[in-house]
């Protein structure tokens, strides 16, 4: 297995790994990552895996917010891809010397670019690759690795990939099984195991793994006249690590002390599942892993996607959603006040929380690992029964 980086690619490996280890109990699987990634997402994992090992990859810099010819002409970013290309030959003879200890009989790619050199290693010594794509834009490693790929499994429906229609299989997106459709009792529970009033309504913003500068804003800029007008509201706000310190300093400078008793600042948590159950209502980026996480468990969100990533792959997965209405998707450059009516409006209305919830949940694969799975077993097959 190999894949980069993000939450949004170790979440599905870890919940894959499982499930291949289910379905064949002496499957032996090796992780290969790119040396530096933040792995805090492996921490009390690891045993998913029968080996790890890191190469240094590199990676390729792209920003979708910029124009072509500013990117040309962005010195730092041209000088470090120019870099990180000159380390490729050497990331592929590493993938090769790790083919050749390990024999795999099958190599799974979910993208970033580690698993270029590991796609080329894979390619030059035979060994069949399945690629996964969770947003609707396949990551630039996955289409380069691609073209050798016997299956292309996807999160999302196959008019959405450049694949050859028949190596395209959609799965959805393999998420913790621990997640499950959150029922009001369900909700209730976790509630108190959060110590959260029972009869409160909960608002919860998560802007992805690393956070969001400008979602943290809109909520702090919005939190006082929220809290004052429902007095039953209590918020929850994952603001990433980087940014937690400014978003307690503004709550405490904008809020009266009763007021943030109402509210929860966390940087980071390994259990998303449990806040996003307490929750009535949830502001979202459109980050693919969290909107599978959030289908699966049938909850109400307002989508921002983020501009700003390589190919608007979140303004695309956010297109999808509004177009079956199953959240209410909202430009980044939202103003606040209009934001406030937004959230008031549906934290008033229980019957379009609910539609949007079903209709959310509808979406949910949440047999998307038991299904990848069995693909790279079978693909697998032929080889390992040589």
């Amino acid at each position: 297995m190999t894949g980069g980086g993000s939450g949004g690619h170790i979440t599905p490996l870890l919940s894959l790994a499982r499930e291949l280890k289910a379905q064949n109990p002496n499957c032996q699987i090796v992780y290969v990552g790119h040396k530096g990634d933040n792995f805090d997402s492996f921490k009390n994992s690891s045993h998913d895996f029968d080996f790890m090992v890191f190469i240094n990859a590199g990676k390729f810099r792209r920003y979708h917010s910029r124009s072509k010819l500013a990117q040309i002409f962005d010195l730092k970013t041209l000088g470090l891809n120019i870099r990180d290309m000159l380390r490729l030959p050497g990331s592929i003879i590493s993938s090769l010397r790790i083919m050749s200890r390990f024999k795999p009989a099958i190599v799974f790619s979910k993208g970033g670019f580690v698993a270029v050199p590991v796609g080329v290693a894979a390619k030059l010594r035979r060994v069949p690759i399945v690629t996964h794509d969770s947003d609707a834009v396949p990551g630039l490693a996955n289409r380069i690795v691609g073209r050798w790929a016997k299956v292309h499994a996807t999160g999302l429906p196959a008019k959405y990939y450049a694949y050859p229609e028949d190596s395209v299989e959609q799965v959805g997106i393999p998420i913790d099984q621990r997640i499950k459709k959150v029922t009001p009792k369900v909700q209730a529970e976790y509630k108190k195991l959060l110590k959260i009033p029972p009869d409160s309504q909960v608002l919860l913003l998560s802007g992805g793994g690393n956070g969001s500068q400008r979602l943290n804003e809109l909520l702090v800029a919005i939190s006082r006249h929220l809290l004052e007008s429902n007095l039953a509201l209590e918020l929850i706000h994952m603001s990433g690590q980087a940014h937690e310190a400014v978003v307690r300093k503004d709550y405490k400078s904008l809020l009266t002390k009763s007021q943030q008793s109402r509210v929860l600042v966390k940087g980071y948590s390994s259990d998303f599942y449990a806040y996003s159950a307490a929750a009535d209502l949830i502001i979202t980026r459109a980050g693919a892993s969290t909107l599978a996480e959030l289908a699966t468990a049938g909850k109400a969100c307002i989508v921002i996607p983020s501009p700003y990533l390589t190919g608007g792959h979140q303004l695309k997965n956010a297109e999808e959603l509004a177009s079956s209405g199953a959240a209410v998707v909202v430009d980044q450059t939202v103003e606040p006040d209009e934001l406030l009516v937004i959230v008031s409006e549906l934290l008033a209305n229980d019957h379009r929380r609910f539609e949007l919830a079903r209709n959310l949940f509808a979406t949910a694969h949440p047999d998307a690992a038991a299904k990848l799975a069995a693909i790279i077993l079978k693909t697998a097959q032929p080889k390992a029964s040589r």
